[in-house]
């Protein structure tokens, strides 16, 4: 991250400056040539450069609705224009350059520069003309699977008005007009009548022609390429990331910070890391960079948590080698500590959320089939283990079966492991039972209809919010609201409840869990859970890349934030190594405890609901140390698959 920024870059207030979206001043004056300010000779920097085309590629792709605009291929753009701005160049050479880029596709298009006259805006359209501008609802991306996501973008034409996405629309004479570089203006229409859309031919000049001969959009080893990554990835999360609002991002110097830390990149690690640098400020959880040809990595056979601030293995698939409760000390060559602590600065999200990805999914990844030696220590004796990285999920920590019922009656359905058609058929079990436990450390098997046997009453919370998008700079015009509108039903729960709750539970889960917390569905017992939910958004860019965001706000059912903050429980319990080497799961031990000092008369409600039913029942063990092992859900899908779709 540079230490300071060009005074340029600095922040600005409204009265000072005009950024974004903004209207034409009252009085413009005729551009008269024959004034040429001196500045024009001014030479510019690089950074100066690559920021100023990286700022007019935004606004040209995404908010000026010419019919040419909407047919480039913004990321062939990318390339020729990260290898243009590249060369040395005055003030002058730098506006020329800019303008041979963007005029085939913007004709109204002005930049000058501070000395000479402004010139005369463009004539604002006439809505019997005609209006054309471009609505998004949220950042469509790249389709992930055939559920269809709430998000989309129209170019509104003359004659299909009914193309129109929502009511919200830009102002007729909306414009951006700002600053590219220092000293160089430009403005921009945002709105364009339809003789203006169809102007401009969109044929790319010889200049960027011979730029595009000089580079292989695939190569990550380009400089040029890995500039053009940077700047559209930006450009995206810049304009219509939901949540820059409730955040204090610096922008501008995340996008320098890229730039910078894409010079030198050697590997396409590094170049993830660098765009994880763009993910970071966000604090998403969701944030998630990755690529086709590269991500495939082995996992070594041990789950690996911060307990007690130690990395410590919590799970294994072999339990002849490694043992719950063993504390790592190195992993290959590297300190553990350090190694997991690095990892996660390079991510985005909650301190808890971070914490846990980085030991148990980042750390624990290596080149499928190499052989890594992990150095653990075992009640004061070191050990050296070799382990093999496998193509195979993370193993989940020793818990009971996903369905199961203790001696004392008291059940346990682990939601993360447990599908619907498996839950259903017991549910007179469970509402007969005296108390029920339900795991939700994890990712849920599409099972929130056990919600609906909880609510004693209908809900139509809106607690999703898709932004609708018409100007650029991360202004919401509006938003569409969802919920998911459920309504109880039989047979329903009565008995005192828990839900089981960590960092693990993430997206899906904390729509779950936001339910148990604002209709008071039972007792959270645990530790706070990842604080990102809202469907997810895939941005496919160059050299393989892509990158993956929330793309949706997300708030508490009252309507206040959610985001980087996640479900707090009602019980905080923290796990021990002495637990884990001694077989105990704190946790689930904790909220069996809040449903066994539960007072009896609302115990007997719960049992008063199952009569005259023969409900099924599992057979029963004794407690949660003698827990079998089942299978966790894949991180890999975890981080792949769409997000609480709207009901």
């Amino acid at each position: 991250m540079p230490s300071s920024l060009p005074r340029w870059l600095a922040p600005i207030t409204l009265a000072g400056a005009l950024l974004g979206c903004a209207h034409a001043p009252a009085t413009a004056h005729p551009l008269d040539a024959t004034i040429r300010s001196p500045l024009r000779d001014r030479a510019t920097s690089r950074e100066e450069r690559l920021v100023a085309f990286a700022r007019l590629y935004g606004y040209v792709r995404f908010f000026h609705p010419t019919d040419a605009a909407e047919r480039a291929d913004w990321q062939r753009l990318a390339l020729a224009g990260a290898d243009l701005v590249d060369e040395p160049a005055t003030l002058d050479e730098l506006a020329a350059r800019l303008d041979a880029l963007f005029r085939p596709l913007a004709p109204t298009l002005q930049l000058w520069v501070d000395g000479e006259p402004v010139p005369e805006a463009p004539p604002t359209p006439h809505p019997r003309d005609g209006l054309v501008y471009w609505q998004y609802q949220g950042y469509p991306g790249t389709p992930l699977s055939m559920f269809k996501p709430p998000y989309g973008k129209v170019r509104v034409q003359p004659g299909q008005s009914y193309r129109r996405r929502f009511s919200e629309t830009p102002q007729r004479d909306a414009r951006v007009q700002t600053e590219l570089a220092p000293a160089l203006r430009m403005r921009l229409p945002v709105v364009l009548d339809g003789e203006q859309a169809s102007a401009g031919d969109g044929r790319p000049s010889a200049m960027q022609t011979e730029a595009l001969a000089r580079h292989e959009p695939s190569e990550v080893g380009d400089l040029a390429v890995r500039r053009a990554a940077v700047i559209e990835v930006w450009n995206v999360l810049r304009h219509f990331y939901p949540y820059q609002h409730e955040l204090e991002i610096d922008w501008d110097a995340t996008l320098l910070s890229a730039l910078h830390d894409a010079e030198d990149d050697a590997s396409p690690e590094d170049f993830r890391d660098t765009l994880r640098g763009l993910l970071e400020p966000l604090e998403d959880g969701h944030g998630f960079v990755g690529h086709d040809r590269h991500d495939r990595d082995g996992v070594l056979p041990v789950r690996m948590e911060l307990v007690e601030g130690k990395p410590v293995i919590t799970g294994t698939r072999d339990p002849e080698r490694f043992a719950v409760g063993d504390v790592v000390e190195r992993i290959g060559d590297v300190p553990a500590l350090p190694h997991i602590e690095g990892i996660a600065e390079r991510l985005s999200g909650t301190p808890q959320w971070r914490s846990f990805r980085a030991a148990a999914w980042e750390a624990t990844r290596a080149q499928r089939g190499r052989s890594v030696e992990l150095v653990l220590e075992r009640e004061g004796q070191r050990r050296r283990v070799m382990a093999e990285a496998e193509r195979a999920p993370v193993p989940i920590e020793p818990r009971p079966p996903a369905i199961h019922a203790f001696d004392d009656g008291v059940a346990y359905v682990d939601l993360t492991r447990a599908t619907w058609e498996e839950i259903e058929p017991e549910l007179p079990w469970l509402a007969a039972a005296p108390g029920v436990v339900f795991d939700m450390r994890g990712y849920p098997k599409d099972n929130d209809a056990i919600l609906d046997h909880l609510l004693d009453a209908p809900e139509d919370s809106l607690w999703m919010h898709v932004p609708h998008v018409v100007e650029p700079d991360g202004e919401i015009a509006g938003w569409r609201d969802l919920g998911w509108h459920r309504r109880p039903a039989e047979p329903h729960i009565d008995a005192p409840v828990t839900f089981l709750v960590s960092a693990e539970a993430i997206s899906y889960a904390e729509s779950m869990l936001s339910y148990v917390e604002a209709h008071e569905l039972g007792t959270l017992v645990g530790s706070p859970s990842a604080g990102a939910n809202g469907d997810i958004v895939r941005l496919d860019t160059l050299a393989g890349f892509f990158v993956v965001y929330s793309g949706m706000r997300v708030t508490r059912h009252d309507g206040r934030p959610f985001h980087a903050d996640g479900v707090r429980p009602d019980l905080e319990v923290q796990r021990t190594i002495a637990g884990l080497r001694a077989g105990r799961d704190e946790v689930l031990e904790a909220g069996l405890g809040v449903i066994r000092s539960a007072p009896r008369a609302t115990v007997a409600r719960g049992t008063k609901r199952g009569r005259g039913v023969v409900p099924r029942r599992p057979t029963p063990t004794a407690e949660p140390s003698s827990a079998g092992k089942r299978g966790a859900t894949s991180a890999a899908a975890a981080e792949s698959r769409p997000r609480t779709p709207p009901r």
